[in-house]
């Protein structure tokens, strides 16, 4: 039986998960402030820059609880290294790309790695401190390093779009992805796996996690492409009601099926449903402000990459605090 990790153990393994977790919330937000040159670079519609964003945050959502639940059933390291591993080589593959379609296909799979690393970085997490203070801290920190990747990715995007290319803001995570999967059986001990369910009790639903996906994207894709062909034509029309269909058929299977990925009955419980709708609007309002507020600084008041990532960090600020004109 494996020996319990020392406290400088606990707390080299969290350094690890904590990074891990740090460039897949950076990645949110890292493209952002490069969107206009990347539109530039690979002649993407402006309609289709959003896809750059979206296509990360909605196999990210869709496959999160997939993730967890796989993480539970095959172990959490193992899934932790898989993540990594679809992580690093997307974001070596949208560096590398030459066509719009090509890196929206590798924000997706970005997407879906950092949806695989996540719940089982944040499993090992719990696993790793007993109950306590120490636990309490590591969460906060967690916390605190959540809340900071978001306004980094706005930052390190200008940095690294105005002194080194925009493809480096998907090369900066190779690095790093790479080192993390040389440390990861290292400091993480072997001990993380033993979460696994026995192979009778196995249930992942797939078919959930698919169709809520699936939904999203079209229902995104139809608003995308409602200004353009008109919010009455048949292809709006009928893309929105795929996109329906595909929701009740992911509550359908919700209903059916043995282990739910969502169990429904749980928003019946008020504070379950007010937070989510919380959380819902304010995800939504606060990335909807930062990609419409980067276009408007960039194409309309002529700010440079650099400028406007350093205008998103004083974005909290009183509007006394923040300069008329920028200096760059």
């Amino acid at each position: 039986m494996q020996n319990s990790p020392t406290p400088r153990q606990r707390w080299r393994a969290f350094a690890l998960l904590v990074v891990a977790y740090f460039i897949t919330i950076v990645d949110f937000t890292i493209v952002n402030v490069a969107l206009p040159t990347i539109g530039r670079k690979l002649h993407f519609p402006e309609s289709d820059l959003q896809w750059v964003v979206t296509a990360y945050g909605l196999t990210f959502a869709g496959f999160l609880l997939l993730g967890g639940r796989a993480a539970d059933l095959l172990g959490r390291r193992r899934l932790l290294m898989a993540g990594l591993v679809v992580f690093t080589c997307a974001s070596l593959g949208g560096g590398l790309a030459t066509s719009d379609a090509f890196l929206i296909v590798m924000r997706g799979l970005q997407g879906l790695g950092a949806a695989l690393v996540l719940p089982a970085a944040l499993s090992i997490v719990m696993n790793l401190f007993p109950e306590g203070a120490e636990r309490n801290k590591a969460l906060g920190i967690w916390g605190g390093v959540g809340a900071l990747g978001g306004t980094v990715g706005l930052l390190a995007g200008g940095i690294l779009t105005t002194y080194a290319g925009w493809q480096y803001i998907f090369f900066f995570n190779v690095p790093i992805g790479v080192i993390a999967l040389i440390l990861a059986p290292k400091v993480l001990q072997a001990g993380n796996e033993q979460s696994r369910v026995g192979s009778a009790r196995r249930r992942y639903d797939p078919f959930g996690a698919v169709s809520i996906t699936a939904a999203l994207l079209v229902i995104v894709y139809a608003i995308s492409q409602a200004p353009q062909v008109g919010w009455t034509a048949t292809q709006t029309v009928a893309l929105l009601a795929a996109g329906a269909a595909l929701l009740a058929l992911f509550l359908v299977i919700e209903t059916k099926v043995e282990a739910p990925l969502l169990p429904l009955p749980l928003f019946r419980l008020r504070s379950v449903a007010g937070s989510n709708a919380v959380g819902f609007l304010l995800g939504t309002s606060f990335l909807t402000f930062v990609f419409l507020g980067t276009l408007y600084m960039q194409q309309v008041l002529g700010f440079s990459a650099l400028a406007t990532g350093a205008a998103w960090m004083t974005a909290s600020c009183p509007t006394r605090c923040t300069p008329r004109r920028m200096p760059w």
